[in-house]
């Protein structure tokens, strides 16, 4: 048996057993050009600092904590559709719905933007015998209540530009209650756990 495999296994094991709400990961990969380390997942019962909300009322949200290294001056951009949560027990690779951005103590909104149909890098990078899920989200007021004349649609994440060397990041999953375990994907290879207890 893979040596890493069991180290990251017991890891997970340890961590599930130590917390209700997040599970923790050391896990790391070198791809691209970027060093992507996977840290911890939550799910967000509390959706009030989320300023979107998805259209299918029965999911809710993981939120998945990425530290990013750029390792290659060359690379500028990072593209968070690139990105997945994939359920391997039910066959699903899922879309993130938003991206935070660590600034200080707080986390601030990477803003999406309509879906452009003929750049769906999400849907290029699909996983054979794996169903694609992609939630349409809209906007909300501060009253938590949805915009007037606003339609629900699948946002298309920002390509980020990295002006330092590294940053932490938070990425919105959908996910339905009772989520457990899931692999976040990076350019359709895996790059650590999303795990809850």
């Amino acid at each position: 048996m893979n040596k890493r495999f069991v180290i990251i296994f017991l890891t997970y094991l340890s961590t599930s057993l130590l917390s209700n709400s997040f599970a923790q990961t050391n896990d790391s990969i070198q791809t691209t050009g970027f060093d992507l380390k996977v840290e911890k997942s939550i799910l967000n019962k509390s959706v009030w600092n989320q300023p979107y909300r998805f259209e299918d009322k029965s999911y809710k949200t993981l939120t998945v904590k990425l530290f990013i290294k750029n390792t290659n001056a060359k690379n500028k951009s990072l593209d968070f559709n690139l990105f997945a949560l994939v359920n391997e027990s039910k066959k699903i690779r899922i879309r993130p719905s938003g991206v935070y951005i660590q600034k200080g103590e707080k986390r601030k909104y990477l803003k999406s933007r309509p879906l452009n149909k003929n750049y769906n890098v999400f849907k290029e990078n699909s996983l054979e015998g794996f169903e694609n899920i992609e939630l349409k989200t809209y906007k909300i007021n501060f009253l938590g209540l949805k915009k007037k004349n606003i339609k629900a649609s699948v946002k298309s994440l920002k390509n980020f530009t990295f002006k330092a060397k590294k940053a932490t990041y938070y990425l919105d999953f959908p996910v339905h209650e009772g989520f457990t375990y899931g692999k976040i994907f990076y350019n359709g290879k895996p790059i650590g756990f999303a795990a809850i207890k």
